[in-house]
């Protein structure tokens, strides 16, 4: 339908991290849990953790991706999968703390977060193109003017929000366009969730890619005591 929703993280605190909230949702909203990985209800999730976009060593920069995979065969079931990189940072500093996939758009679209913006927009013509490629016409789309280690300034000051990073895209290739089993999901040069072949469901959603770009923080609550442990 085009629509956006909030689903209050709170609610999900007692499940912990990226994969325990994620799951507790997929269960919550998927109404049906036998359907194949590429049946419009199957529900996706792409969860941060409480310790994103922090200096918590080794955790702080991995994404779980869950929901129905379709590399299991002759029956797929709910599964999961994650990558690291820069993306589940971006989308802790642009204010969430996961993202939510229901439902199949009538047409091919890519999801562009900026903050708190968010909007779906025509992925027509990223259709075929590889990962690298659908990323680089994802960046100069959300930074047209942005050249190499710039500010790009998000607002009319400042204040409004600046940054020096390209987009986080997370996206899917031409082998998922053909619901490969195999089919990762691809951020950067060498982040893939490799495991459930969610690149093929993504496809299967008329979702070729997921970008966000976030000029926030993450407050700690106590900032003295995360450095001893990390140290």
């Amino acid at each position: 339908t085009g629509n956006f929703e909030t689903i209050l993280t709170e609610k999900y605190a007692s499940w912990g991290g990226g994969h325990g909230i994620g799951s507790a949702i997929f269960f919550d909203l998927c109404t049906d849990k036998t359907v194949k990985g590429t049946d419009p209800k199957n529900v996706v999730t792409i969860m941060t953790s409480p310790l994103s976009g922090t200096l918590a060593p080794s955790v702080s920069g991995r994404c779980e991706v869950q929901g129905i995979g379709i590399q299991a065969y002759p029956t797929g079931w709910y599964t999961r999968s994650n990558f690291g990189g820069r993306f589940s940072t971006q989308l802790k500093f642009a204010g969430w703390d996961g993202i939510v996939l229901t439902g199949k758009s009538p047409k091919k679209v890519w999801l562009n977060i900026v903050n708190g913006d968010v909007k779906l927009q025509d992925a027509e013509d990223l259709w075929g193109l590889n990962t690298r490629e659908a990323q680089e016409e994802i960046w100069a789309s959300v930074e047209p003017s942005k050249k190499e280690n710039d500010w790009v300034n998000l607002g009319q000051s400042r204040d409004a929000g600046r940054t020096t990073q390209r987009p986080a895209v997370l996206t899917a290739g031409p082998n998922a366009e053909l619901f490969g089993p195999m089919a990762a999901l691809i951020h950067d040069a060498g982040n893939g969730a490799g495991q459930g072949g969610f690149g093929g469901v993504f496809a299967s959603k008329n979702l070729k890619a997921v970008s966000v770009l976030g000029t926030g923080g993450v407050d700690i609550a106590d900032p003295n005591a995360l450095m001893e442990a990390r140290l």
